[in-house]
């Protein structure tokens, strides 16, 4: 079996959906080629990564241009091969089989294809989260923020997604949630830094604003004084967040 087609036939390989014989020589060309192997080895921890996330059900059309996509690019002689998966998966395969790794690995830059393959996973990955945050509410969208804190992927987007969900979302938990999530990246990350402290004057939810008088005062935010002192001197603040202000405005140095 040659490697392109070992890689078409990895995402119904990894979820144990080819027949025996298929699988049998999917196997073997694993064993013996180190670039597919790296292949298999990234797709399976995209595929693991996204299979711990909620179900998310694509718009209306994408699963249909997915699968006019997979059928342009690999013609008739390949739909026999392939079993229909979801969507995602439809889309880290198009990834694998069709993005800049197959140009670079047939072009002798493996390493650079490897790197480059990385990327569009991770942009995937990140996308995944991001439509959970959108499409999601109450507890899914809780468990979304919580996905996004556990990912490891710190980007800009991310981040301006959190921060939006932070000031904006209508239910209070969720907003708990993205403080929670954001405080994770206080002491690295200067945006965030500087929204959180921002987010003081822009919350009115006596817990929320607690919530972040606490992240900020434990991580030694000393820009966020002025902004805790002018909450605990505002007398339209409610009392027990003017209170708490004071105690621990006292502990930034």
């Amino acid at each position: 079996m040659k490697c392109e087609e070992v890689k078409i036939n990895l995402p119904e390989f990894i979820d144990g959906k080819l027949d025996e014989k298929i699988t049998q020589l999917v196997k073997k060309h694993l064993e013996s080629c180190e670039a597919c192997n790296e292949v298999y080895t990234e797709l399976n921890s995209f595929l693991k990564f996204t299979g711990s996330l909620p179900e998310i059900e694509p718009p209306i059309g994408m699963k249909e241009e997915f699968m006019q996509l997979t059928e342009k690019e690999m013609g008739h002689s390949h739909r026999k091969v392939i079993l229909v998966p979801d969507w995602l998966k439809v889309a880290a395969m198009i990834i694998v089989v069709f993005g800049t790794f197959a140009v670079g690995y047939f072009t002798g830059l493996k390493n650079q294809g490897n790197e480059q393959m990385a990327s569009e996973l991770n942009q995937l990955k990140q996308e995944v989260l991001l439509a959970g945050l959108r499409d999601y509410s109450g507890p899914q969208k809780i468990e979304a923020v919580y996905n996004i804190k556990n990912s490891g992927q710190t980007s800009d987007q991310l981040i301006n997604a959190l921060v939006y969900t932070m000031n904006t979302d209508k239910n209070v938990n969720v907003r708990l949630a993205a403080i929670n999530a954001l405080s994770g990246w206080i002491a690295d990350n200067e945006i965030v830094k500087q929204e959180m402290i921002h987010s003081l004057t822009v919350q009115e939810n006596p817990l929320l604003q607690i919530s972040l008088i606490q992240v900020l005062t434990e991580s030694g935010v000393k820009e966020a004084k002025e902004e805790i002192q002018t909450l605990s001197d505002n007398e339209n603040t409610d009392q027990n967040v003017r209170e708490f202000a004071k105690d621990m405005i006292k502990t930034i140095i």
